[in-house]
C-alpha cells in the first residue's frame, strides 16, 4: 500500500494518491517522486495545503523510499493535481557556483559545499585521495563538481563513491559490494525487455598527456587484441593534474580497461521490487537472447498505483563513472 505524507512542522498530512512515479538515474544527481491527486474528491482545501517548498514523504508498505521537496505544480480543470518533488540533491544540481579548490579530498569539497549552501548532511566517508588541484572558474553546477571530484579519485585509486540523499540528507559513501543480488527472469518477474549492443564507445588505444609547452609528458597504451577485431579507436585525454609517467600509465590502463569492451544495454519491465534503484548490481536471467549474470542499473522508473508497483529499468554491464564532467 502506498502512503503519501506532507510533512508539516508539528504533524504529518496523509495526501490522497491516484498514482506515484518514483525515480533517478546513475550519477544525474536528484531521484524524484511524480504524485497524481484527484484533489475535488478530498475532504479539505489540498491545493492550499500543498504548495512549493513543503516536504513530502512517500512510503510503500510502510517503508520510506523518499523525501524531497515540492518544486512544481500542475492543477487541470478536470480535477487533478500533480506536483514533482525532489530529493535533497536537487540543491547541489540548481545551486552554481565558481571555486578554486586546493589539496582538497573530494569528501571536503562537498562538506564545504553543503555548509556555504546550507543542505543538509549526514554521513560523509573520507575518500582519502587528496586532489592536487580543482579550478571550476565559470559557473558550475556543486554537483558537477562533486562528480569532478570523484571521477579524479576513482581514476587514481580504482574505489568508487556516491553521493546520495536519504531521510532529507546528504550522505557520501563507497558504492555498497552486496553479498547477494535479485534474480531477474523472463516469465517470473520480467514482463518484456529490449537488449542491443554497441562499439561506438569503444577505445582501443588510450593516449593521455599531462603538462604544458616542453614539460609536457605523454602516455599511449593499446589493446592489440582489440585493434586487431575493431580497429585503432583512440580515446585523446589532455590531464590537468601535473602527474608523473608512472601515475600517467596508471591511469592510462585504468582507463583503457573500463574502454575496450562493447557497450551493452539491456531495458526491462516488470513486477516492481523497491531496493532496485541505479547503480545497484542485479542477476539477469534471459534465455531467448542468451543472457545471464550481473548488470548494473543505469536508471529505475517505479510506478505505484494502488497495491500495484511495475518498474522500467535501464541496465548496463559496468557501475562505471562518468570519464568528465563538462564544466
Amino acid at each position: 500500500m502506498m502512503e503519501l505524507f506532507l510533512v508539516k512542522t508539528n504533524y504529518m498530512l496523509q495526501i490522497p494518491t491516484e498514482s506515484i512515479t518514483w525515480s533517478g538515474q546513475r550519477y544525474s544527481a536528484a531521484r524524484k517522486v511524480e504524485a497524481n491527486i484527484l484533489y475535488k474528491h478530498v475532504g479539505y482545501d489540498i491545493l492550499s495545503e500543498i504548495q512549493e517548498g513543503n516536504t513530502v514523504l512517500f512510503k510503500w508498505k510502510g517503508t520510506e523510499l523518499f523525501r524531497g521537496t515540492i518544486f512544481n505544480r500542475n492543477i487541470t480543470k478536470s480535477g487533478k493535481l500533480m506536483f514533482t518533488a525532489y530529493d535533497m540533491l536537487q540543491y547541489l544540481l540548481l545551486n552554481k557556483d565558481v571555486y578554486v579548490f586546493s589539496k582538497k579530498r573530494a569528501d571536503q569539497i562537498l562538506l564545504q559545499m553543503c555548509k556555504d549552501f546550507q543542505i543538509p548532511y549526514a554521513e560523509i566517508v573520507n575518500t582519502k585521495y587528496t586532489i592536487n588541484s580543482l579550478v571550476f572558474d565559470s559557473e558550475t553546477s556543486l554537483y558537477d563538481m562533486v562528480l569532478k571530484a570523484l571521477i579524479e579519485t576513482e581514476k587514481q585509486t580504482k574505489k568508487k563513491y556516491r553521493v546520495y540523499s536519504r531521510l532529507g540528507k546528504i550522505y557520501l559513501q563507497e558504492w555498497p559490494n552486496p553479498t547477494s543480488q535479485w534474480v531477474l527472469e523472463t516469465g517470473v518477474n520480467i514482463e518484456d525487455f529490449t537488449y542491443s549492443t554497441s562499439i561506438e564507445e569503444v577505445a582501443t588505444r588510450v593516449k593521455l598527456e599531462s603538462g604544458e609547452d616542453r614539460k609536457t609528458t605523454k602516455v599511449v597504451v593499446s589493446d592489440q587484441d582489440g585493434i586487431k577485431r575493431y580497429g585503432v579507436l583512440q580515446y585523446y585525454e589532455k590531464v590537468t593534474d601535473n602527474l608523473n609517467k608512472a601515475q600517467l600509465t596508471q591511469r592510462a590502463n585504468n582507463l583503457l580497461s573500463k574502454k575496450k569492451s562493447p557497450k551493452k544495454r539491456l531495458s526491462i519491465d516488470g513486477l516492481g521490487i523497491t531496493e532496485l534503484t541505479s547503480g545497484m548490481p542485479v542477476y539477469v536471467y534471459i534465455p531467448d537472447a542468451k543472457l545471464r549474470g550481473t548488470y548494473f542499473i543505469d536508471s529505475d522508473t517505479h510506478t505505484f498505483t494502488g497495491n500495484v508497483h511495475k518498474m522500467s529499468l535501464d541496465l548496463i554491464t559496468s557501475n562505471d563513472l562518468p570519464e568528465e564532467v563538462t564544466t
